[in-house]
């Protein structure tokens, strides 16, 4: 070995020994060959202690799960980086017995001619949290909509809809299962669809948060059974994640002075 790849090679175990991030390395069928200090401080272990064992001491097959973690890193391999995370779903073991759940990557290289997976992992408690915290608290929001006392319809960016509460069912006819996913403009009369469309759309572009739908022109709803009823209607906007989201508020305003039609 010259003296550069001699160079070159202390640096990069200098970089892989200093990162916060864990790394381990094992043969496809899952014997660990190297072990990195953070892997040491996150699991407990000395290298010493796991190199040459199966990495199922460290993730160790779960309850009720067919696959191994040995066969489910050499699948996982295979798969790019973005798919991962999709599958990915282990509970890492520390040396006292404390499990956690892990945020794991893997690569298929050669090291010398020889192949290998290289694991990266990390404690994912912290976000395992956050995630159950934020669909408990959407589960609740929800929830409270379902039985609000206005009929709510949410749409996405191409006015499908997303969400029907139960007063949608009860002013419309329809049951949330009939009308997600479908167009928005189902709820309407024909001759008002295409002008329906074109305002959303506009309001989308608008610096309003809010509109009052009536504001440029009637509304009118249609029910499953094709009658037609005027509704008051407010409709809200909501970007996440660069897409829009439209949320319309209804109250039948049958039998009032002014008829409001959509």
């Amino acid at each position: 070995m010259s003296k550069n790849d001699s160079t070159r090679a202390g640096f990069h175990r200098m970089l892989v020994e200093g990162v916060p991030e864990a790394i381990i390395v094992s043969t496809p069928e899952g014997e660990i060959t190297y072990f990195n200090p953070a892997s040491e401080r996150l699991l407990g272990y000395d290298a010493a202690e796991v190199l040459g064992k199966s990495i199922t001491t460290l993730v160790p097959q779960q309850p009720g799960q067919r696959a191994d973690p040995v066969k489910w890193l050499q699948r996982w391999a295979a798969e790019p980086e973005h798919e991962q995370s999709r599958y990915l779903d282990l509970i890492a073991r520390r040396k006292d017995g404390a499990e956690f759940p892990a945020d794991v990557r893997v690569v298929e290289a050669r090291l010398d001619g020889e192949p290998r997976f290289l694991i990266t992992f990390r404690d994912n408690t912290m976000r395992r949290q956050e995630q159950i915290a934020f669909k408990e608290k959407n589960l609740l929001f929800s929830r409270i909509l379902m039985v609000a006392e206005d009929g709510i319809v949410s749409v996405d960016a191409d006015q499908n809809i997303t969400f029907f509460n139960l007063k949608a069912e009860q002013m419309f006819g329809y049951r949330a299962e009939d009308v997600l996913g479908k167009p928005l403009s189902m709820l309407l009369p024909e001759r008002f669809r295409k002008s329906h469309l074109g305002e959303v759309a506009g309001f989308g572009r608008s610096r309003d948060a809010s509109r009052w739908m009536s504001q440029r022109g009637p509304v009118t709803g249609l029910r499953k059974d094709g009658t037609e009823f005027p509704v008051d209607a407010t409709i809200t906007k909501v970007e996440t994640g660069g897409r829009m989201t439209y949320t319309a508020h209804l109250r039948s305003s049958a039998g009032k002075t002014r008829r409001i039609e959509g």
